[in-house]
């Protein structure tokens, strides 16, 4: 599976950058999480899976290990669920073992902490609602698609960002500034003055790390789910939880209504091969809302 590629330019090629930026640094604290957990003989798979599961990072790693040719399955396991249990506990507290050289980053307050941060949480925020948004989904379409393959490409979607943040770390820093001074979003002024986006850097990553095409797709696509011609619902349905994540982060909590005339402007395009009717719209975000709330966040502490 080949994606459009940009013609170098004096600023960067997507070869640069792919050579640049390495592995994603995890949480250090979901790390040591991890350390602890599979050093107590009665954690399980779900344990680990739940730990794992708000890292965008360390998904991304554990995912591409599971579908390396060192287990001859390359492109096969496409969940967080069927990677960690393919994987195993002993092989998941061995590889966070071997991570070491993090920066710690929650609880400060400096300008690229607050960047990470918010990248984090939204990775997250769009993994809950993706989920939410297949499990609204008929049946035989929650089933073609999987909910935790949709928790996973959720996950996953802003791999390319944690990439830029690696290896162009005060281009990554200054252009989410500028997006919030603007008060729009990342992709439009990363386009103004980027030749390559992020999720053609993220997609172009995950293939590299043998990650399934549907995954792969899902992260190319995810501003522009039309294009998709593998698993289109997949990458509908992340594309329309990125939307909903984005409007719910900007939006007071609490009793505030939902006012959704903005949203579904910016979501018709990934509505159209999920088949949800705008009118359906308002349930599937209040239930985003209530899951986020929860503060699945808070576990990486």
């Amino acid at each position: 599976m080949h994606f459009p590629t940009t013609e170098p330019t004096m600023l960067d090629s997507l070869e640069q950058i792919l050579a640049d930026s390495g592995d994603p640094l995890p949480l250090p604290q979901v790390v040591f999480r991890i350390g602890q957990l599979t050093a107590n003989p009665k954690a399980t798979a779900v344990d680990l899976e739940r730990l794992i599961g708000i890292d965008p990072a360390l998904a991304a790693r554990v995912l591409a290990l599971a579908n390396s040719n060192y287990y001859s399955l390359a492109g096969q396991i496409s969940s967080l669920h069927e990677a960690v249990v393919f994987l195993g506990i002993k092989t998941l507290r061995d590889m966070a073992v071997a991570i070491t050289g993090f920066n710690q980053f929650l609880g400060r307050g400096d300008a690229p902490a607050l960047a990470r941060r918010s990248l984090w949480r939204h990775s997250v925020d769009t993994a809950q609602c993706a989920r939410i948004v297949i499990g609204a989904l008929p049946a035989t379409a929650r089933e073609t698609v999987g909910v935790d393959q949709a928790y996973t490409a959720g996950l996953l979607h802003d791999i390319g960002k944690l990439a830029l943040d690696h290896c162009r770390h005060g281009l990554f820093v200054s252009l989410m500034q500028m997006a919030r001074v603007q008060n729009v979003r990342y992709y439009v002024i990363e386009a103004e003055v980027m030749p390559i986006g992020h999720a053609q850097i993220g997609a172009s990553q995950a293939q590299r790390w043998n990650l399934p095409p549907t995954l792969c797709e899902s992260i190319a696509y995810h501003h522009t789910p039309r294009a998709a011609t593998i698993s289109p619902k997949l990458t509908a349905a992340v594309a329309l939880a990125n939307e909903i994540a984005h409007f719910l982060e900007d939006t007071p909590s609490g009793d505030a209504p939902v006012t959704l005339e903005e949203l579904l402007a910016s979501c018709r395009e990934s509505m159209l091969p999920l088949r949800i009717r705008p009118e359906a719209l308002e349930g599937i975000v209040l239930t985003c809302r209530s899951e986020m709330e929860q503060g699945l966040s808070a576990l990486a502490f």
